[in-house]
């Protein structure tokens, strides 16, 4: 499919976000409001490197396809019972008054150290990014978020349907790493936790059955509500279509036939965001 135009205007992102299911789709976003926040209304504007690095990062790390483009929100989290039915917009132009973002330490500190709602499977948590991104690519999201999501020329694709491109779109890759042993990049660092990595995927010494994926896929692997700075798996059952979860299990299974499987291209680096650290590679959209 044609890679979308990162900040159509909302008035078109309600059909967006329902393509993005594709058929079969497991998730019923609600339309957010009307009009479009960015300026230029939909054409493409100058900014500087550091706001244009993080509308990409924006694309890369899949932060659209839970907060919509524009940073609208308005997608399902139907399985928080008790909080919010759909994930909060970023756009300070659908936020109240009272919560909107008024410097980048609120936006960065929610990136890298992660927001627990519920441990409840199928609810969609906010992951921690912490190992996976530096503070520089950090910086450069909440830079484009106070900017007002302008319009830079990033793109999406809202339905992928090859399984490496689902890998890359959904940034998987960014903290499993490429798929297969010894790929590059390798899994992000995960200090907090026992094996401190995120596992691996295509691993010939597991075997996990497709039916656990699947469920880990769907329900999400969430560490106790007040964590921080976990990198954990996030509930996909209300993002993914049944058809790309269909699509992405033989792409990552464990196990001999794993290892069998047609090496991936290779991993296109995130932006820097000006920063000198390494930053770990993923096949994203083109900016």
């Amino acid at each position: 499919m044609k890679p979308v135009l990162l900040g159509i205007g909302a008035a078109l992102v309600a059909a967006a976000v329902l393509v993005a299911g594709g058929c079969g789709s497991l998730a019923t976003p609600e339309a957010p409001g009307s009009g479009s926040p960015a300026p230029g209304g939909g054409g493409i504007v100058k900014v500087g490197q550091q706001v244009k690095d993080g509308a990409q990062l924006y694309v890369d790390l899949a932060c659209t396809r839970c907060h919509a483009p524009d940073g609208v929100g308005g997608i399902p989290n139907q399985f928080n019972v008790g909080g919010d039915s759909t994930i909060p917009p970023l756009n300070n132009a659908y936020r109240d008054k009272s919560e909107q973002f008024t410097n980048a330490q609120q936006i960065t500190q929610v990136v890298m150290d992660g927001s627990i709602l519920s441990k409840k499977p199928g609810v969609i948590n906010m992951p921690s990014w912490t190992g996976v991104i530096n503070d520089a690519q950090a910086s450069a999201i909440a830079a484009y978020v106070l900017a007002g999501f302008p319009h830079t020329g990033a793109t999406y694709d809202p339905d992928p349907a090859k399984p490496a491109d689902i890998y890359a779109a959904y940034a998987c890759i960014d903290c499993h790493g490429q798929v297969g042993a010894n790929a590059s990049p390798p899994p992000a660092p995960n200090p907090k936790t026992a094996d401190k990595a995120v596992p691996g995927l295509r691993n010939p010494d597991d075997n996990v059955p497709a039916s656990e994926l699947r469920s880990v896929i769907m329900d999400g692997s969430i560490p106790d509500p007040g964590t921080t700075g976990v990198v954990f798996m996030p509930a996909w059952g209300q993002i993914l279509s049944v058809d790309q979860v269909n699509a992405i299990l033989p792409y990552i299974q464990d196990g001999p036939a794993g290892a069998k499987l047609p090496a991936p291209a290779a991993a296109t680096p995130l932006p820097l965001a000006g920063s000198t650290a390494a930053a770990s590679p993923s096949a994203s959209s083109s900016p």
